[in-house]
């Protein structure tokens, strides 16, 4: 089993407005009330002027949602899917790669045709991605037709899919320095039980272990190590066949 895991960065950016009231080296009874006893006219009942230099906060989501839709960002042609899909799957997973904890949540919400399905992505940045899946594509190829973006309950927009190069999908990936496999039993993640296969790699001072499981959802990953340090885990695996979409799809 081939298993390759892309770490994708967010750059959180942010504006701070910090505001300034001075305040009177002599007593309150100095004779000085001018500018240094009340230099904020907010706190002597009067309004406040402001900030010139104060810049409004990014919302992260909304950027990355209109890279997106400018056609910089492009969605992924190909979403690791299980064996058996069925509408109402929902699969939570927490990560930290040193930029701070989030959750991904990744459902099945509708199926299309004979063979395709809806997926729903939620950021832990607050936008989703959604996702026309072929669950019969060969494992490894594109699977994905098309693709959507929106704000957490807003309504979707269509985003181009990216077109992979011939030759560029389902290559070998270099062999690391040592690998082992093992079989793993009664592990509790996310509110199941699981079984399934713990794939470890170590090569030149780096080393990881993760979790594969068998009747695993998605990218059926439930739990992976980097260095000794957890930094993916299951947080929820659960069906429901009234799921609830992250985006408010048009009625037809």
């Amino acid at each position: 089993m081939n298993i390759r895991f892309t770490a994708l960065l967010a750059v959180l950016v942010c504006g701070l407005a910090f505001g300034a009231c001075k305040t009177s080296d002599k007593g309150s009874g100095g004779g000085n009330g001018g500018e240094d006893a009340c230099g904020d006219a907010s706190k002597c009942g009067g309004e406040a002027k402001p900030d010139k230099e104060a810049e409004p906060k990014t919302d992260v989501a909304d950027m990355m949602i209109k890279m997106y839709e400018d056609g910089q960002m492009q969605a992924s042609p190909i979403i690791v899917m299980h064996e058996i899909v069925n509408v109402g799957q929902q699969w939570h997973v927490e990560s930290d790669f040193g930029a701070g904890a989030s959750v991904d949540k990744w459902q099945v919400i509708k199926k299309v045709g004979r063979s395709e399905v809806i997926v729903e992505q939620l950021t832990g940045q607050g936008y989703v991605l959604a996702y026309q899946v072929d669950t019969w594509a060969d494992a490894g190829k594109p699977n994905v037709s098309k693709a959507w973006v929106g704000k957490h309950g807003g309504e979707p927009k269509e985003i181009k899919v990216m077109k992979l190069e011939p030759g560029s999908a389902g290559g070998e990936a270099s062999e690391p320095g040592f690998m082992m496999k093992a079989k793993f039993y009664g592990v509790e993640m996310g509110g199941k039980t699981w079984a399934g296969e713990t794939i470890a790699v170590s090569d030149e001072g780096y080393k990881s272990k993760t979790w594969v499981a068998d009747s695993g959802w998605f990218s059926k990953v439930i739990r992976m190590d980097l260095n000794d340090k957890t930094v993916m885990k299951l947080v929820l695996a659960k069906f429901d066949e009234k799921v609830d979409t992250f985006l408010t799809w048009p009625k037809k």
